[in-house]
């Protein structure tokens, strides 16, 4: 089992301002209010006592059955994936890497030089790419099955995913219908419900509507607590957008959304393990774009790292994911402002290595950049220990001045462990630089996705889990 790097040092609110998003939160809950376009879920908060306005279709929370949610949410629990070495140990304060996100309309062609359409194929190889990468703890899709039928998409994908990795799994809730099939598929690829109960592959990814709406294809939760599996919930409001235009008025905002799904989980199943996902996204005021890595943007996943320590949950944001379009200098430096950011604040969860245009393409060359990325941060994230042996001061006085330790025991004993060594990037002169075809680091990284790619193969899956797959997708397109 990985149990993580652990983080948590950069903080951007002090002790009030903690207690007054709280409260800001609490209030919104309150007044006005989230309303509810599933009856289930009006029905559910009015057994539990909540004041229900069932012809405004409007759920008012009260402050003590967040509090009573809050009490009920575990601290810590393991994601599992499909084998136990692939296992996340889950808490606030360590730090993991996903690839992708939701399904992605483009696929950056390296080739080509430009996105294109992706095809269930690509599917096959950014999955297989992430099974290999390091760094990448948990995988979702970084493009689509766009070569079928538009309605079968999501169930194509996640075809792809069961066959490709053994990694934890994140998939997003779109109604039960949809929901009951990615587990009945998850279930296949693990051997059977008996062992998807045991140990649940994956987690459900669940958003709500902002400002303040909840829908019925939340009401897929069911059916993955029913199984065990945990919630990733959250909000995806966009500042001066969906949000006030501020960064303490979308944080607020965020937290009471992602608060009311707390809530909504703890009633359905008292002890559900949860993960907290405020999001804080920004609405460029020029273009009218979301951003993925705008200051103000990480300044507010910072608050929400923060704030999942107060209350105690594990959390999530979007880290890897650019504006940039292409795998470029741009995208490297929006990559490496979230994810060092977002993991020195101490967000558990850090998705979307690999995608570019603000989700809207993925690019395994891109993929490959951030697994390097990740592997800095860890090293930063590590620190370094300050003892008499770290110190050498012995060491020094023997090599003495104008002395050089490169063969000195000292050095053979430590520099592994005090040394990055980077997989990726290359450490070059110009002449060999020069020498060895002066490729700039996007190629590099592409003739890697082409090394990765000719020894992939599919996952092994249990006996009888591959035909039951064809047989669940098969069935899904003759329903849809």
């Amino acid at each position: 089992m990985k149990t993580g790097t652990p983080a948590g040092s950069f903080k951007v609110l002090s002790d009030g301002d903690l207690q007054r998003i709280h409260a800001a939160a609490l209030s919104l809950l309150s007044n006005p209010g989230v309303r509810s376009e599933s009856d289930l879920i009006l029905d559910l908060f009015k057994r539990a006592g909540a004041p229900v306005d069932r012809a405004g279709r409007t759920i008012r929370v009260p402050a003590e059955m967040v509090e009573a949610a809050l009490k009920t949410a575990p601290r810590s629990f393991i994601l599992h994936g499909r084998q136990p070495g692939q296992d996340l140990l889950v808490e606030s304060g360590r730090v993991y890497y996903g690839l992708g996100g939701t399904s992605e309309p483009y696929f950056w062609d390296c080739q080509l030089g430009r996105p294109r359409r992706p095809a269930k194929a690509d599917m096959v190889d950014v999955t297989r790419v992430g099974q290999a990468l390091s760094h990448v703890d948990f995988v979702m899709a970084l493009c689509s099955s766009g070569d079928v039928p538009g309605d079968q998409v999501f169930i194509h994908d996640y075809d792809a995913i069961f066959r490709n990795t053994d990694k934890p799994v994140v998939f997003s809730v779109l109604g039960r219908h949809s929901t009951a099939t990615i587990l009945e598929m998850a279930a296949a690829a693990c051997g059977g419900e008996s062992e998807m109960r045991r140990r649940p592959w994956g987690m459900a990814m669940v958003s709500c509507v902002s400002p303040l709406v909840v829908t019925r294809l939340q009401e897929g939760i069911l059916d993955a607590l029913e199984l065990g599996v945990p919630i990733r919930y959250g909000a995806g409001p966009m500042m001066g957008g969906t949000s006030p235009a501020s960064v303490a008025g979308i944080v607020a905002q965020s937290m009471a959304e992602t608060l009311f799904g707390l809530v909504m989980v703890q009633l359905l199943k008292p002890g559900a393990p949860f993960v907290f996902a405020p999001n804080t996204n920004v609405m460029d005021m020029a273009t009218g774009q979301c951003t993925y890595s705008s200051p103000e943007q990480t300044l507010g996943k910072a608050a929400v790292a923060q704030l999942g320590r107060f209350y105690g949950l594990p959390t999530w944001a979007t880290a890897g994911g650019v504006e940039s379009k292409l795998p470029d200098c741009e995208a490297a430096a929006q990559a490496m402002l979230g994810m060092l950011l977002n993991s020195l604040a101490g967000i558990t969860f850090n998705q979307s290595m690999g995608t570019l245009a603000s989700g809207l393409c993925g690019s395994v060359e891109m993929a490959v950049i951030c697994d390097e990325l990740a592997h800095m941060v860890k090293r930063v994230l590590a620190g370094f220990a300050v003892t008499d042996d770290t110190l050498a001061l012995d060491v020094v006085r023997e090599v003495g001045q104008g002395g050089q330790f490169l063969t000195h025991s000292h050095t053979l004993e430590h520099f592994r462990q005090e040394m990055f060594f980077p997989a990726l990037f290359r450490r070059q002169s110009i002449d060999q630089w020069l020498e060895r075809g002066a490729r700039p680091i996007v190629d590099v990284a592409h003739q890697r996705v082409q090394a990765i790619l000719e020894q992939a193969r599919p996952v092994p899956l249990p006996g009888g889990a591959g035909e039951r797959l064809e047989q669940i997708v098969e069935s899904y397109g003759k329903s849809a």
